[in-house]
């Protein structure tokens, strides 16, 4: 039952989101996480869900304008004696941290992926990794991963509003969904996948401030659980543990 969590953006709910500590105490603990990559002006990848530093770090500007030696300097608000983690360096912690957590990593720009790869190729975890990117991007990343990488997974995001069917699942490895107007997520949108043999994974209503299901989070845990989905992405992980222990 405990595979069944997914730490959101690291550890974000212990330590600042993606952040070298964040990775390193997940990885410890062997439990899967989703994390964010984005592109320095020189092709470095860095693990950081925003595409400027204003919000985290003590400093401002678009990560894709900046060189990897200039990003080098900043710190964390929260945490200053943590930096911007990059993938490299990420990808140094799983090797020493074995275990078989899945990292879920979130592609913002698809044409990101070229230096990604270029990265995880000096590793050999690639069981591990699952690729997915959002809303209408979803598509166009399942087509270049394929097609190009094709020993990597990728999932297909199940967002409000979408045109996908059942064949469309069929051309992911996995489903990860959110909802936030209307209940997006059922038990029979979870067994379509799994006629597939794809796993369904979904997003935990608190990472949606919008979410109707933030009246009651552990009321749509429950009926995630019913549905027997593979993972919830969350960042309250304690709390979301002991709720499966005591169901």
């Amino acid at each position: 039952m405990e595979k069944r969590i997914i730490l959101h953006r690291g550890y974000k709910g212990k330590y600042p989101e993606n952040s070298k500590i964040s990775f390193e105490m997940a990885l410890k603990e062997d439990k899967s996480f989703e994390t964010d990559i984005r592109v320095s002006r020189d092709g470095v990848c860095f693990m950081i869900h925003d595409d400027s530093l204003d919000r985290l770090f003590n400093g401002v500007g678009k990560i894709k304008e900046k060189t990897s030696g200039e990003l080098g300097f900043f710190k964390y608000k929260e945490d200053g004696t943590q930096g911007l983690c990059s993938l490299k360096e990420m990808c140094d912690l799983i090797n020493e941290n074995l275990g078989d957590g899945l990292i879920f990593i979130h592609i913002k720009e698809s044409e990101d992926i070229d230096d990604v790869i270029k990265v995880l190729e000096q590793y050999n975890f690639s069981e591990r990794i699952r690729f997915f990117a959002c809303d209408e991007i979803t598509s166009d990343l399942i087509k270049i991963v394929k097609e190009k990488y094709p020993k990597y997974k990728v999932g297909l995001h199940f967002y409000e509003n979408n045109n996908f069917t059942k064949e469309d699942f069929g051309k992911a490895d996995f489903i990860w969904a959110d909802e936030i107007t209307k209940e997006n997520i059922t038990k029979e949108l979870v067994g379509s996948a799994h006629s597939l043999n794809k796993p369904f994974y979904v997003i935990s209503p608190e990472l949606i401030p919008e979410s109707i299901f933030n009246r009651d989070i552990k009321k749509r845990w429950k009926e995630f659980l019913e549905m027997n989905v593979d993972g919830v992405c969350t960042d309250l992980a304690e709390e979301f543990l002991n709720f499966i222990h005591s169901n």
